[in-house]
C-alpha cells in the first residue's frame, strides 16, 4: 500500500467519525437516559448536584393522582432523553425529604436547575405544563 492510499484511508475513516459524530445529538444531561429514576434521602443530593435540569416527583404510593402522573412523566423522560433529568422519591420512605421541602401533599414536584430548587409544581399537571417548563429552562441554558 502507497503512502497516498494510506492517507486517502486515514482521512476517509476521519471522514466517517466525524459524519458519526455529527449525527448523534448533543447531551446536555448526562444523567438523562430516557427512564424516570428512583431517589432516595441517601442519594438525593448527590444526584440532584450533578444535573443541569432537573423535574422530581414527590409522590405516594397510596396516591391516586401520583399513580396518573407517571406515565406522564416516563413521557416525558423519554422525549427530553439527554435534557432533562426526570425523577421520583417516596415521601413515606424519605420523611425528610419531604420535610425539608415542605411537601404536605402530593404529587408535588420540585424543579431543579443546577442542582438547586427553583419552583415547584402541587398536583397533578398536565405534560404541556410540565414540558413547556422544560422547554423555558432549556432556552435559559442556551442563552447563557
Amino acid at each position: 500500500m502507497t503512502e497516498d492510499e494510506e492517507l486517502a484511508k486515514i482521512r476517509e475513516r476521519k471522514m466517517q467519525e466525524l459524519i458519526r459524530r455529527s449525527q448523534q445529538p448533543e447531551v446536555r444531561e448526562p444523567l438523562s437516559k430516557g427512564t424516570v429514576e428512583h431517589l432516595t434521602e441517601q442519594n438525593f443530593w448527590s444526584t440532584l448536584k450533578k444535573t443541569n435540569i432537573a423535574l422530581v416527583d414527590f409522590f405516594a404510593e397510596w396516591c391516586g393522582p401520583c399513580k396518573a402522573l407517571t406515565p406522564i412523566f416516563q413521557r416525558l423522560a423519554q422525549d427530553y432523553k439527554g435534557e432533562a433529568f426526570l425523577a421520583k422519591i417516596d415521601i413515606d420512605r424519605n420523611q425528610r425529604a419531604a420535610q425539608q421541602f415542605g411537601v404536605q401533599s402530593v404529587p408535588m414536584v420540585v424543579v431543579f436547575k443546577n442542582g438547586e430548587p427553583v419552583g415547584r409544581l402541587p398536583g397533578l399537571r398536565t405534560y404541556n405544563d410540565y414540558s413547556s417548563i422544560i422547554e423555558r429552562l432549556l432556552k435559559q441554558e442556551s442563552s447563557e
